[in-house]
């Protein structure tokens, strides 16, 4: 399963007696909590579930937060780690530019030291940058951070992307 379009913005820990789960959330990431209505918990089997929130609560600096949804117990119990993510886009990604752009070079092809390496697949927000998915003729996928370091600038609609200072970063 890919989680393309969510991030990854804390952990849930364990259960009190009144049905709020402990949360660890990242610290650029604690406002954003406060509004949310939804989440969706990511356990480590693959497993998703979108959730609703019905309470969050501070106490002793430690945040809490209560679900509507049942179950979450048993499946926390079962996987132990579970990660509470977030949709990365929101309204004002709608209009962001480098978005705009990204998608308008999906399917171009890739080239480095004008060898064709594969073409646009896919790419994903890792927290920090939007990183390319390249899909090779073999059906590997190359992972290629859209920096200026390593891309190229390109028009948008372009078919090509170049890459270059990319040699280490293709012989890992």
């Amino acid at each position: 399963m890919e989680y393309k379009d969510l991030i990854g913005i804390g952990r849930l820990g364990g259960r009190d007696n009144d049905g709020y789960f402990h949360v660890m959330v990242k610290p650029d990431f604690k406002s954003v909590l406060s509004g949310l209505a939804e989440c969706f918990l990511i356990f480590n089997s693959d497993r998703v579930f979108f959730v609703s929130i019905q309470d969050i609560k501070t106490c002793d600096k430690k945040t809490w937060i209560k679900f509507n949804e049942d179950g979450i117990e048993t499946e926390r119990d079962l996987h132990k780690e579970v990660i509470i993510a977030i949709d990365r886009f929101d309204e004002e990604d709608e209009d962001d530019p480098e978005l705009e752009l990204l998608d308008s070079l999906i399917d171009a092809t890739v080239y480095f030291m004008d060898k064709e390496l594969g073409r646009l697949d896919d790419y994903f927000y890792n927290g920090a940058q939007y990183v390319l998915v390249i899909k090779a003729a073999d059906d590997t996928e190359i992972l290629v951070p859209f920096v200026d370091h390593f891309v190229v600038p390109a028009e948008q609609n372009a078919t090509k992307i170049v890459l270059r200072n990319a040699k280490q970063l293709l012989e890992i």
